[in-house]
């Protein structure tokens, strides 16, 4: 987006001086003021998610504090409507039960048997290895707002890259938090194209997180259509779970209007609003700041409500005369509480201090309804 500055004049200057400088002084104001070349590098980026086709095998890894798991995923990209993949195997995986809470993990690991015990009995091994290896569909990356958001609330820096992936040569785009506990993400991404070929996402302590890397990738037009045309007959999708609404949508689901909080950290802003299938009277508010983000769920169904009150492996809080369920996974805290005849559930991975005060804003207002 070009900016532009005017200088308006006003009647009764009329000293000579004065005429000579003001037109000077208006040519530098008038100048446009374009966007830095690190934020066209990621609009670059965003626009090759849509607009360049290809296909190919990459490897993610996901890091937490329950473990590590990596995975070979198949993925074809043709035009911004057809992005899908699928896992082919598993290289490795590693669950992780030490620490000062060791006990408490190995008892959670013990009932997560059990449930996949009871569960896996259920279904016939052919059922098991088609939920294993069916295809999804892959989101994109970076929205246009999400570019937007990201230009306000981090600093971009592009680099040359000193290694070749997949036989392409590379660039890299190192994305930093302007505010404390946020993460920071490396983009390798392909010189010719702007295709994203490695993508490191590292915690608020610099702590990789999450990684992808393509081995082999293809860009050619024909061998892209010839593997969509097989691959095609192969993708089955589940019904989307959850559809987009409006406030207005939102304030009919509830029967009653959406409480949004009085805070937000810094930078964030309502992405969009969605409507859950078959969960009754129930809405989902996303906010991001362009690459973190937090969820809230509003639901005015009674038997959700009940059914929290029975959380267990929580503390109780008290915010503003109100009992909040507080609960932490690794990165992401979770708070659970209700106001009034409404239910809220907020989770994200973000430092609970700050979820902390969104809460308490949700409480405030809607003490004030």
């Amino acid at each position: 987006m070009r900016i532009y500055t005017y200088f308006i004049l006003r009647k009764g200057l009329k000293p000579i001086s004065s005429l000579f400088c003001i037109p000077v002084l208006a040519f530098l104001l008038w100048s446009p003021q374009p966007l830095s070349a690190d934020t066209e590098t990621l609009e670059r980026i965003a626009a090759a998610e849509r607009e360049v086709n290809y296909v190919g095998i990459r490897l993610k890894t996901f890091i937490s504090s329950r473990g590590t798991r990596t995975f070979e995923e198949l993925v074809i990209h043709k035009s911004p409507d057809i992005f899908y993949g699928k896992e082919l195997s598993v290289v490795g995986e590693r669950k992780s039960f030490g620490g000062p809470h060791g006990d408490e993990r190995r008892d959670e690991r013990h009932r997560d048997n059990r449930r996949s015990d009871r569960d896996e009995n259920r279904r016939s091994g052919r059922d098991r290895e088609h939920e294993d290896h069916r295809w999804h569909q892959v989101r994109s990356l970076f929205s246009e707002k999400d570019v937007e958001l990201i230009a306000q609330n981090y600093d971009l820096e592009k680099s040359v890259a000193t290694e070749d992936i997949a036989n392409y040569e590379t660039e890299l785009l190192t994305i930093t938090p302007k505010f404390a506990g946020r993460p920071t993400q490396r983009i390798f991404f392909a010189r010719e194209n702007g295709v994203i070929l490695r993508l490191e996402a590292l915690d608020a302590e610099g702590v990789l997180r999450a990684m992808s890397v393509y081995t082999r990738i293809s860009f050619d037009p024909e061998i892209v259509e010839r593997k969509w045309e097989a691959f095609q007959k192969e993708i089955k999708l589940e019904p989307q779970r959850s559809y987009s609404i409006s406030l207005a949508d939102g304030e009919k689901i509830l029967k009653t209007k959406p409480i949004q909080p009085e805070y937000l950290p810094p930078g964030f802003q309502l992405q969009d609003i969605h409507g859950i299938k078959n969960k009754k009277n129930t809405i989902h508010l996303i906010y991001t700041d362009g690459l973190l983000g937090f969820s809230i769920f509003e639901t005015t169904d009674k038997r959700a409500r009940r059914g929290s009150d029975r959380r267990r492996g929580s503390d109780v809080i008290e915010l503003d005369g109100t009992r909040v369920h507080k609960y932490q996974r690794g990165p992401t805290y979770a708070f659970s509480w209700s106001s009034s005849d409404t239910h809220f559930f907020l989770f994200g991975a973000m430092p609970a201090s700050e979820l902390q005060k969104v809460v308490e804003s949700i409480i405030h207002k809607t003490k004030e309804k």
